[in-house]
């Protein structure tokens, strides 16, 4: 069968433990913290070798046959886990039989197929086929990336389990910071609760410190700029970024696609689609849609559509000329950044 993340979370905590899984979707730090749930639920913490056997890839089937029928040693159940197994990879024989094992997995057995290294397209031929034998066998669940506000909830909920204070809105911005991804947020938590001790307070000062902006983070911040004509902020972070030595095509890449969510939120906005329906409908999730929702379209609606689709177009031509011309890279960007001012200040006129 098909579950969703909370039914799935829910069964492991009740010891609901079936026989076959396979995890994959959009966030890894939940596909393995339910993968290791599993295991602690079905062969505890000090599993024997015997009864925990781990294989990456796509391993021959007659090892994974063998590692699953072979019997547990002083326990009821064994577990065997398979990370990033990718059915596409398979050639139709090998396909076949992956099946047919997993068709008829023993009750002393629990097989863990996980991605967290690879996002399968449910789209494709093996794949489809794999998640609906899975899904007549045993449990299926597509991991959707967590939201901000939640994965702001649990960086509070573990800072407090270690003695240290941080606010929600200081963890909010910290998840904005990583771009909403839950497993850098679990990290940088880690790091400033060392840095804070126990007993003390992570302040936004110390985030701001500590915390590296993602480079989509840091260009919204450079987009902001322009649009609000603030002309040192806006060169103060194009220092910044090549200070950090990125990639002038990456730099130009994270703006165009600044600018061009900007242009889409926009449109929704004029044909009246909320925030949080343009988000889905655009194919934003998790820590994406929620800034989308919240930081994007608001941003967008305060601006003209005129005034984003010369935008959009600027970043198409400079996108070319950075990509043919023998001119500095840098000037290339700072080129296109007071074209972006000037478009600004033309429609203000």
């Amino acid at each position: 069968m098909k579950i969703t993340e909370d039914k799935l979370a829910s069964a492991i905590r009740s010891g609901n433990i079936g026989k076959l899984y396979y995890l994959y979707g959009k966030e890894p730090f939940l596909i393995n913290m339910h993968t290791d749930r599993i295991i602690k639920k079905t062969v505890g913490d000090d599993a024997l070798d015997f009864n925990l056997q781990r294989l990456d890839g796509n391993p021959d089937p007659a090892l994974l046959s063998d590692y699953i029928e072979s019997l547990p040693v002083f326990a009821e159940r064994k577990v065997i886990t398979v990370k990033d197994y990718d059915p596409e990879k398979n050639d139709n024989d090998t396909d076949r039989r992956m099946l047919d094992i997993i068709s008829d997995i023993p009750d002393t057995a629990v097989v863990v197929f996980y991605c967290t290294g690879i996002e399968p397209d449910e789209k494709k031929a093996k794949t489809k086929k794999f998640i609906a034998a899975v899904e007549k066998n045993g449990i299926v669940c597509a991991v959707e990336q967590m939201k901000a506000p939640k994965i702001a909830e649990l960086c509070v909920k573990k800072a407090a389990k270690a003695g240290v204070v941080l606010s929600y809105d200081d963890a909010l911005e910290l998840t904005e910071r990583v771009g909403g991804s839950m497993t850098s947020a679990s990290d940088e938590t880690a790091k400033l609760i060392s840095y804070a001790g126990q007993g003390g307070t992570v302040t936004r000062e110390n985030i701001n410190a500590l915390v590296p902006k993602r480079l989509e983070a840091e260009v919204f911040d450079l987009a902001a700029a322009i649009n609000a004509g603030k002309r040192a902020d806006a060169f103060r972070i194009i220092d910044e970024l090549f200070s950090q030595q990125i990639s002038p095509v990456n730099i130009l890449s994270a703006l165009a696609g600044a600018y061009l969510d900007m242009y889409c939120a926009k449109l929704a906005k004029v044909n009246g689609i909320s925030p949080a329906n343009a988000a889905q409908m655009f194919g934003y999730y998790g820590g994406r849609q929620w800034g989308f929702a919240n930081k994007v379209y608001p941003a967008a609606s305060r601006l003209e559509t005129g005034y984003l689709r010369e935008t959009v177009s600027l970043m198409s031509e400079t996108d070319i000329k950075l990509k043919s011309s023998a001119v500095d890279k840098r000037i290339i960007i700072e080129e296109a950044v007071t074209k972006l001012f000037m478009c600004r200040e033309k429609r203000q006129r």
